[in-house]
């Protein structure tokens, strides 16, 4: 049946709670994270809290959205949503590191059915006019994020037990599953379908062991080359397969179109960035500058304004002059910041400040803009797959990124005191404070060289991603009608899907 008015309302502040629910979780816990890991001392193993989430709330993503696009939406985004919710509460009981690890996986889990589904949601509800006027709110629930969430949890650990931080997500949880169970009611269309069991499989493994081989370094280096190497040789398969599977959970003949291969090139190093940044500069705050957990939230508050802002000022522009120069522009920003971050081993708090606003203002304009792009340029039936490849790649991107500026990190030693060791006896006051002067600049001098190694590879992720948003196609105009069965693109993938 028909959505009316007051129905595309409801249902739009549930897909608003959704994503403040992911955005706020993002902030909070990238602030409050040196906190915990100081209370459960975990240093060492500080990458996999990130790291854990960011693999589980990639690999299912095109499985999601490969069941929205059979099932339909609402029934795949109430259950991410339940399991995002489930996942904060028990991360919330953690009692050691191993353990709040495992149940930030779970909530990853949850995560890949959120965000990517509540984009298609949109796509299916509004037309581009209209979708670029209610990117307008969106920006609005990350800009809010931005602001309260490093607030909030700098509050938090500094007033209250860390373990609120995640308990934080289970009112906001309910109220968006309650709203769009009662608001979201659609027709979908009964037909058989054929999940494509082989090739969710082959991924799952293939790119979970790439991870794991790569993060492990507490492995030797000729094991972990065995086990990334086995991965690959699973991902080929996978490809493989996916060309003969009647209903491939990532079609590759997506990827054969030049808009589509070098958007998605573009998500993928734009996630390096992104998550990398979010994992490593409130550490270097409070590890190198030794500051406390609201000046490490501010650190990363200026990269989640400037987003939302460029996001709103890109769905504006988009219409007039397409997707390509809007996301050049942003690759732009995007080296501009990582190169002032970068550019010195400490840098001064004035240039971090500026650099993250520059490298969110240029995520806000690319990324936004070849999502509309996207979605605008692809039939119903595979609007779901679109959207999902880009958070896919976005978030694989995200695992790879955080996985090797952790292992730069770990790189500068003296003896056998590590920059992972000076970091964990910064972060403590109370350790400091016993530190000698002569350890004390040595923990800091062996910390900053591994955070400053971590953004110069930054500063090559931002690099790249300007490189595919130049080689992106120069047409870039598109069907504005939500129903569209086929966009300009549509013929050509219904001919080689």
């Amino acid at each position: 049946m028909p959505i009316g008015s007051r129905g595309k309302i409801w249902i739009i502040v549930a897909i608003l709670l959704a994503m403040f629910l992911s955005a706020l979780d993002m902030t909070i816990v990238g602030t409050a994270m040196p906190s915990i890991i100081n209370a459960l001392h975990g240093v060492a193993i500080y990458g996999w809290v990130f790291s854990a989430y960011l693999l589980t709330s990639t690999t299912p993503v095109p499985i999601y959205s490969k069941l929205a696009d059979m099932y339909g939406r609402k029934s795949v985004f109430l259950a991410g949503t339940f399991i995002f919710t489930l996942g904060s509460v028990l991360s919330g009981l953690s009692q050691n590191m191993p353990e709040l690890i495992a149940f930030r996986a779970l909530q990853g889990l949850g995560a890949a059915g959120v965000l990517p589904v509540a984009l298609t949601i949109i796509g299916d509800l509004f037309s581009l006019e209209q979708r670029a006027k209610v990117q307008g709110l969106f920006s609005a629930v990350w800009g809010l994020s931005a602001i309260v969430g490093p607030i909030i949890g700098a509050w938090i650990v500094e007033n209250m037990s860390w373990q609120w931080v995640f308990e934080i997500n289970l009112p906001v949880g309910l109220l968006a599953m309650g709203i769009l169970v009662t608001a979201f009611h659609e027709n979908v269309e009964k037909k058989p379908h054929q999940l494509d069991t082989l090739g969710t499989l082959l991924l799952t493994i293939g790119v979970s062991g790439f991870l794991v081989g790569l993060m492990q370094t507490s492995w030797n280096l000729p094991i972990r080359f065995a086990f990334m190497i086995l991965s690959i040789v699973i991902l080929a398969v996978f490809l493989r397969v996916e060309t003969i599977a009647k209903e491939p959970i990532l079609p590759l003949a997506l990827f054969r179109q030049p808009f589509v291969f070098f958007s998605t090139s573009v998500s993928l190093f734009a996630g390096m960035l992104l998550f990398g940044l979010i994992s490593y500069v409130p550490l270097f705050v409070q590890s190198v500058q030794m500051g406390t957990p609201t000046l490490a939230g501010r650190a990363i508050t200026p990269m989640l304004v400037g987003w939302p802002l460029a996001a709103l000022i890109s769905s504006k522009l988009i219409i007039r002059s397409g997707y390509r120069p809007i996301a050049v522009i942003g690759g732009i920003l995007l080296v501009t910041g990582s190169t002032l971050l970068a550019i010195d081993q400490i840098p001064a708090s004035a240039m971090i400040i500026i650099s993250t606003f520059l490298i969110g203002s240029g995520l806000g304009l690319s990324l936004t803009s070849l999502l509309i792009g996207l979605q605008s340029q692809v039939p119903w039936e595979l609007r779901g797959v679109v959207t999902g490849s880009t958070q896919f790649f976005r978030t694989i991107g995200g695992s790879i990124g955080v996985a090797l500026m952790g292992t730069l990190i770990n790189l500068p030693r003296f003896g056998n005191f590590t920059a992972n060791h000076a970091v964990q006896l910064l972060l403590s006051p109370a350790h400091r404070q016993a530190l000698s002067p002569a350890v004390k600049n040595l923990a800091r001098n062996l910390a900053a060289l591994g955070l400053h190694h971590a953004f110069e590879m930054g500063l090559g992720f931002a690099l790249v991603a300007l490189m595919s948003t130049w080689l992106l196609p120069k047409q870039s105009k598109a069907s504005s009608d939500p129903r569209a069965k086929t966009g300009p693109m549509g013929q050509n993938f219904e001919k080689e899907a």
